[in-house]
């Protein structure tokens, strides 16, 4: 597959360090869409005000940071954190600086703390989810939504993931599937359970019409034809969560459709654990199927898998119990 290269145009007093910053991370093999879009942001507020010297003051930085604080607590945290990498690039080349980012302003404390599904309401989910009524129009939500809720708990799928599946990426003979281009740029090849495999058969033969046989299809199209919105998806999500009875605990908080990811990586490990298997063996494959970029991020399931299953720290004493970290980060 074939990588493009952003291409962003810069303008202000700034430009030239900000195009040689963002070459300098291209160099090194990071990835620049994020600081390159917060970059080119801050650089046409510096060009709106006139700023003429080259310097990094905390007027300009803070000034362009309060038009941003409509937004998300987290989304505020990365676009400080982006610009606080930069300056310390300017002060290396010899900018003054003399703007410091405010202790504190990581904003990860009030991370949300994943909802893990029992296998009732899961069941009560599909349920719900099945028992849609054909909407007015020609929308094809009910016949699409049950086989996108079916695929991300039974693999574990970044929304996104699943609904950039193309005709292609199932095989419906072996039964696999092919995650493309997905967060950090890992692709990956999936095994899917025979249940599953059964199902997604039924669900292509009764919509191959909707689909069609074209590699390039979508495998979970809307009715255009076009990829399935995400958007339709978490606004759905409410209403079955309702109709199975899940009480939903507000903006923020969940559960959310993600939570279909942290189910399945939960009780993957305890699954690890019934079979006697070495955790941190398991984890490295567990790592390569969620698509993580490094193991800490894995090992997060560990915790959240003694909480959810009371005995799971006794049971995994004769396996590997010190692997079971007590804080850790994570990747969704």
């Amino acid at each position: 597959m074939i990588e493009h290269k952003p291409v962003y145009e810069f303008n202000s007093v700034f430009a030239p360090y900000i195009q040689d910053y963002l070459e300098l991370k291209v160099a090194v093999g990071e990835k620049i869409i994020l600081p390159g879009n917060s970059l080119r942001q801050f650089d046409r507020y510096c060009c709106s005000i006139n700023v003429e010297r080259t310097s990094l003051t905390e007027e300009i930085v803070n000034d362009f940071l309060a038009m941003k604080k409509d937004g998300k607590a987290q989304t505020l945290s990365t676009r400080i954190s982006i610009l606080h990498c930069f300056s310390k690039y300017l002060s290396t080349v010899g900018i003054d600086v003399s703007w410091t980012p405010a202790p504190g302003y990581t904003g990860r404390s009030t991370k949300y703390v994943p909802y893990i599904f029992s296998k009732t309401e899961i069941d009560n989910l599909m349920a719900a989810a099945d028992a849609i009524l054909p909407p007015y129009g020609k929308s094809m939500f009910h016949l699409v939504f049950p086989a996108v809720l079916r695929v991300l708990y039974a693999c574990g799928l970044r929304v996104s993931e699943c609904l950039h599946l193309k005709v292609k990426d199932v095989n419906l003979i072996d039964g696999f599937l092919f995650i493309k281009s997905a967060k950090f740029e890992k692709d990956r090849k999936l095994p899917i359970s025979d249940s599953l495999l059964v199902y997604l058969r039924k669900y292509y033969t009764a919509n191959s019409e909707l689909i069609g046989i074209e590699a390039e299809n979508w495998f979970f199209p809307n009715s255009k034809g076009e990829c399935y919105s995400q958007r339709t998806v978490y606004d759905k999500f409410r209403m079955v969560l309702w109709q199975a009875g899940i009480s939903h605990q507000g903006k923020g908080k969940g559960p959310r459709v993600h939570d279909f990811r942290h189910t399945f990586a939960v009780r993957a490990l305890a699954q690890i654990v019934e079979k006697d298997k070495d955790i941190y063996t398991s984890l490295t494959g567990l790592m390569v199927y969620l698509g993580h970029s490094k193991i800490s991020s894995t090992e997060y399931y560990l915790r959240l898998t003694a909480e959810v299953f009371p005995d799971f720290l006794k049971r995994a004493d004769s396996v590997s119990a010190y692997a079971i970290p007590e804080v850790v980060s994570y990747e969704e």
